[in-house]
């Protein structure tokens, strides 16, 4: 009995040896109703809710819940930013990483007045909401909008 659990062990253990790290990341960035991206990619840096982080190729497998903010992906020269409302990173053993957000847009398309006028709503409904859903759903407005404006005075700096 033993023989067997220690044999399983080992054939579990051969087959989690490191591969070889390849060089680019297999990347993905998808919402519920499209995939915005698709490619291998160099480098990405996401929000994480405990801060963010970069994920190069041969990170450790890591599954974590977004905040609202910006996933950089490198991709040689070029750093492409996307704005994303919340979801889920999932970096894998296979040197895949995967994110899953609500919505997801490139920086440069959110529109600076929108983004003004929503986070001045929501400001408004948070400090004037006084049963405890109504306090959540503002409070949830104001951070996704303070985080687009972030992103908007990032990208012209």
């Amino acid at each position: 009995m033993f023989r067997r659990a220690v044999s399983s062990i080992l054939r579990a253990a051969e087959s989690d040896a490191p591969k070889a790290i390849p060089e680019k990341l297999e990347f993905s960035l998808v919402c519920p109703h499209e995939t915005v991206m698709k490619k291998q990619v160099d480098m990405i840096t996401v929000p994480g809710v405990s801060g963010s982080f970069g994920v190069l190729p041969g990170h450790i497998p890591t599954v974590t819940s977004l905040q609202p903010g910006v996933v950089a992906v490198q991709d040689g020269s070029e750093t492409h930013n996307y704005f994303v409302s919340g979801g889920f990173a999932f970096i894998n053993k296979d040197f895949t990483a995967n994110i899953c957000a609500l919505e997801a847009c490139k920086v440069e398309d959110l529109d600076t007045q929108s983004v003004k006028e929503g986070l001045e709503e929501f400001t408004k409904l948070l400090g004037s909401a006084t049963e405890e859903k109504d306090v959540a759903v503002a409070q949830m407005g104001v951070d996704v909008y303070s985080a687009m404006q972030t992103a908007i005075d990032e990208q012209a700096k």
